[in-house]
């Protein structure tokens, strides 16, 4: 008879492998890719080094599961669905989408840094930058009035490359500027290269800075 697991062993299973994969986030994050060990890890989950294998096969495969979740985490931030977005435009809701996920990776700098930055194995950074592209592809294909007249394909790959470039040098730390500085850049030079007009630009800023000022007020009441 083949064995089978209960729904409180699939939840147990489950509840471990994220222990391990918030552990070993916690420790890249303090100490950088290179000098976390998978013993280590297990020491941190509270759990044996025979466990984190029966998960994990390697350090590599692990850590591309942390990456993994801390994109889902980033890229679905909650605070989008805690407002009425009802009477804004698609430009300003997606200026806000922008500046969310801009700003949560950054809340995970350490992370980011140690991955994008110090890790040798190239497959880390492909991995992070192939998940964004994926889910903004799929985004974006909602909003085909904002390519008409260029080439979609070309038009996606030099924002998104003009993105990863500019967070990179913030990251490592050879452009100073804040998150928030970073992040409503972006939204606006996002705009400006679509080839929206000024004034609907500025709409677009003002409405974005209004929609940040109703989640920090929000948060404050929590």
């Amino acid at each position: 008879m083949a064995y089978r697991r209960t729904a409180y062993m699939e939840k147990r299973v489950a509840r471990r492998k994220q222990e391990i994969i918030k552990a070993a986030e916690e420790l890249i994050s303090d100490h950088g890719y290179k000098a976390t060990t998978m013993q280590e890890v297990a020491r941190k989950a509270g759990t044996s080094i025979g466990n984190v294998y029966f998960y994990f096969s390697n350090k590599d495969e692990m850590v591309m599961e942390v990456i993994d979740h801390l994109c889902d985490e980033i890229w679905n931030t909650g605070d989008l669905e805690k407002l009425d977005l009802s009477s804004y435009p698609h430009y300003s809701i997606e200026a806000l989408d922008d500046y969310l996920k801009i700003t949560s990776i950054f809340q995970k700098k350490h992370f980011a840094k140690a991955i994008l930055g110090g890790a040798t194995y190239p497959g880390f950074r492909d991995r992070l930058i192939r998940f964004f592209e994926e889910k903004a592809v799929h985004r974006y294909a909602r909003y085909s009035d904002f390519y008409q007249g260029i080439d979609r394909e070309m038009a996606f790959a030099c924002h998104f490359g003009s993105v990863i470039n500019v967070m990179m040098k913030v990251l490592e730390e050879k452009l100073d500027r804040t998150p928030e500085e970073v992040g409503f850049f972006l939204a606006r030079w996002k705009l400006q290269a679509r080839g929206f007009r000024s004034d609907a630009v500025n709409n677009a800023m003002s409405d974005l800075q209004r929609l940040i000022d109703q989640i920090e007020k929000g948060k404050n009441r929590v």
